[in-house]
């Protein structure tokens, strides 16, 4: 019986042995020899190896809480770009692990869906400890459905954060809720750790009118002390730690910031102003340009039609529209048709993702952006995704919401028996059962709704779960293969 090549997997703590699939996906099969098999994993999921022992070609592994074999051709030991398009309902949510294992979260809808994504993904029930690593935050600009549901995050006493990336408009109570204006631009801007506590520790900033965002940003204090408070802009060029000189299994992985644009007004750094709080808000959105060897994903918040015209028109003056080219886009306001032509035509995406809801009165994602982002988009049949469409599904019947609202309630009930119970015993069964209840919601809303991107830098898959698993698989998968002739990752059809 041979052994498992050890330049296929690594070495962990423990003397754990661990390896990633391989490029689309592989199935863990039931047994040794035949074709059946119970999990379908994608490129880059991680897979601890039980067993180096090397029979039929195949291993006997874990992955995804189950066990069995895969094949020995299907495995690499290097780890992937994960950027995982978080269902949160109507807003943005997205959770990104660099392949050196970092974890950056860029915004967070206005629920709790991703607390409950990053509990059911990092199986907190019942730890004790935090979690080893801290996370970076970017809130993209202080509109509530991007940036509310940090709140249930911030109380959990599991995740750890370090710094919190902003656009430099800290929302408040006042006259001036984006900061002091002059001629026309923003001069007030909020750029410092120290200015940012000193804003959110006034009381009379966290009361009345336009003080959800500084109320949000108070709790990131409770387990979170020393947290950084960073403004980005065009100015910054790149994230700290993430410019041209991170390499990674010798490859660039850099986190570039297009957006917002600083203007200098009275020799101070500012913003332009339309006068319209939420259309300020929107246009200033952090723009992030992910970057790993060939892969380039663009992510910005609720980028409109008056700023994305300043965004375009900013690039175009320096003969850099170049810079605006990506491979995967969020789709800038979850698909509103409140856009700049000229802008979405400049990104020239192969893939867009549309993160949107279906409790909200705008429609979206609207027809006529749906049309603008598959003509402007790059090749002869460009993919759009959305996370709304992902999550309508066959699970989703009126039974099952019945079944998740009972659970729910369920949960609420075990809150209130637990503050006036005192018998051990019945404690811990509480405590088990709203754990199971809620291990039960988490999967149902982090399984179906969420769009996976994957890439290695020349290989990328995007996927989502099927309405039903068939035969072949759990997931649609789309696979991009970087073209040394075109410079486009470019849709393998096989």
């Amino acid at each position: 019986m041979s052994e498992l090549n050890n330049n296929l997997f690594n070495i962990g703590r423990y003397n754990t042995k661990y390896t990633y699939a391989e490029f689309p996906s592989i199935k863990i099969y039931k047994s040794s020899e035949g074709n059946s098999w119970n999990n379908h994993l994608l490129f880059g999921d991680y897979i601890k190896i039980i067993n180096t022992n090397v029979v039929n070609n195949r291993i006997y592994v874990k992955s995804r809480n189950t066990m069995g074999w895969v094949k020995t051709n299907q495995i690499m030991k290097n780890r992937v770009m994960e950027v995982n398009f978080v269902d949160i309902g109507q807003g943005d949510g997205c959770h990104i692990v660099t392949p050196d294992d970092r974890h950056i979260i860029i915004d967070a809808g206005k629920t709790d869906n991703m607390n409950r994504y990053l509990t059911w993904r990092f199986n907190l029930y019942n730890k004790r400890n935090p979690l080893s690593f801290p996370f970076t935050l970017l809130i993209s600009h202080s509109d509530s459905d991007h940036y509310q549901g940090f709140s249930y995050v911030f109380d959990n006493d599991k995740i750890k954060v370090d710094r919190i990336y902003h656009n430099g408009l800290v929302e408040r109570p006042g006259s001036n809720p984006l900061g002091k204006v002059e001629d026309g631009h923003i001069t007030g801007l909020v750029n410092t750790t120290e200015q940012m506590k000193e804003i959110i520790h006034n009381p009379n900033n966290r009361k009345g009118s336009g003080s959800l965002y500084c109320k949000t940003l108070f709790k990131s204090l409770k387990y979170n002390p020393d947290v950084e408070f960073l403004s980005l802009s065009n100015n910054d060029s790149h994230i700290e730690g993430f410019d041209d000189n991170n390499i990674i299994d010798g490859k660039v992985n850099s986190f570039k910031i297009l957006g917002p644009i600083i203007s200098t007004t009275n020799g101070k750094d500012s913003l332009k102003t339309i006068n319209d709080l939420g259309k300020d808000k929107n246009g200033h959105s952090v723009i992030l340009k992910l970057i790993y060897d060939k892969a380039r994903v663009l992510l910005g918040g609720d980028v409109n039609t008056e700023f994305g015209e300043l965004i375009h028109e900013h690039y175009n003056q320096d003969g850099n529209l170049q810079e605006l080219v990506v491979d995967v886009a969020k789709a800038c306001h979850h698909g509103s048709n409140h856009f700049h032509y000229d802008f979405i035509k400049s990104i020239n995406s192969t893939a867009t993702i549309i993160s949107s809801g279906d409790d909200e009165s705008y429609a979206h994602p609207r027809p006529d952006t749906i049309g603008a982002l598959g003509k402007c988009g790059y090749g002869d049949k460009p993919l759009i995704f959305s996370t709304e469409l992902a999550r309508s599904n066959k699970e989703i019947t009126m039974d099952k919401l019945e079944s998740i609202s009972k659970k729910m309630n369920s949960i609420a009930a075990i809150d209130k028996k637990l503050k006036n119970e005192t018998d051990p015993e019945e404690i811990k069964k509480l405590k088990s059962k709203k754990t199971r209840d809620n291990k039960t919601i988490n999967s149902f809303l982090t399984k179906y709704g969420m769009i996976n991107m994957r890439t290695d830098g020349r290989r990328m898959i995007i996927a989502q779960k099927y309405e039903r698993p068939a035969h072949y698989g759990k997931w649609d998968i789309h696979e991009l293969v970087y073209s040394d002739e075109t410079g486009r990752f470019e849709q393998d059809y096989h």
